[in-house]
C-alpha cells in the first residue's frame, strides 16, 4: 500500500493471454483466467494463487537476527 494510492492492494503484471503475475498484500500470487468455465456456471473468470515457485526457489525463510545475535 502507497502513501499516494492509500486504496492499492498490490500490482499485477500480464504475462500471458491466460496469466498475470505479482504482489497481493505483500504476497507474491499468480492469477489465471478459468478456459474451462461453462456458460452460466458459478465458476470464477479468474483464479489467484500463492506463487510457490519463488518460495521453493529461495529455500526456507532464514532466523530473525535480535541484539543479541549480533556482538558489540
Amino acid at each position: 500500500m502507497s502513501e499516494k494510492y492509500p486504496d492499492d492492494r498490490g500490482s499485477l503484471w500480464i504475462d500471458s493471454d491466460n496469466k498475470m503475475s505479482g504482489t497481493i498484500n505483500g504476497e507474491r500470487v499468480v492469477v489465471w483466467r478459468n478456459d474451462r468455465k461453462e456458460p452460466g456456471s458459478k465458476q470464477p473468470d479468474w483464479r489467484v494463487k500463492v506463487d510457490k515457485r519463488e518460495k521453493s526457489a529461495r529455500g526456507p525463510a532464514p532466523e530473525p537476527v535480535t541484539d543479541q545475535d549480533v556482538p558489540f
